[in-house]
């Protein structure tokens, strides 16, 4: 039977090794040895089971600055999302939140240095404090 196991978001930048230390100082992942190991041309990241990979590009990448599309959305479970916020936007300027969407899923936003878009969520019991999504 065919199974699908994993999804990997690619995400071009312009310098990896920046993009690399990004990842793993703020969000806590880290390079991959194994089926993509990390060279020149790529880099596997992974915390628990979620994986990024990240490709140099020759060029800038075109963003629409205006645009509040994601790029990478992340999952997370343990009840800690608050906790990663905190460190996280101790050294990352957050592009929005924290905030309840309709759904019951808190989420925030942060941008990467090629200005990628990365919302990171969890569905917290306690969620005193933080504001409801305007919609």
């Amino acid at each position: 039977m065919l199974r699908f196991t994993a999804m990997v978001p690619v995400l071009r930048v312009t310098d990896l090794p920046r993009s690399i230390a990004w990842y793993r100082d703020h969000l806590g992942f880290q390079p991959v040895e194994g089926p993509f190991p990390s060279s020149d041309h790529r880099c596997l990241l992974r915390r628990d089971e979620a994986e990024i990979m990240l490709r140099p590009s020759a060029g800038l990448i075109a963003r629409d600055p205006r645009s509040s599309a994601w790029d990478v959305y992340i999952r997370v479970v343990g009840g800690e999302l608050i906790a990663l916020l905190d460190q996280a936007r101790r050294t990352a300027p957050l592009v929005r939140g924290p905030e309840v969407m309709p759904d019951g899923e808190v989420e925030f936003e942060l941008q990467d240095p090629d200005g990628h878009r990365v919302c990171l969520a969890e569905r917290l019991t306690d969620v005193r404090g933080i504001p409801q999504a305007v919609t």
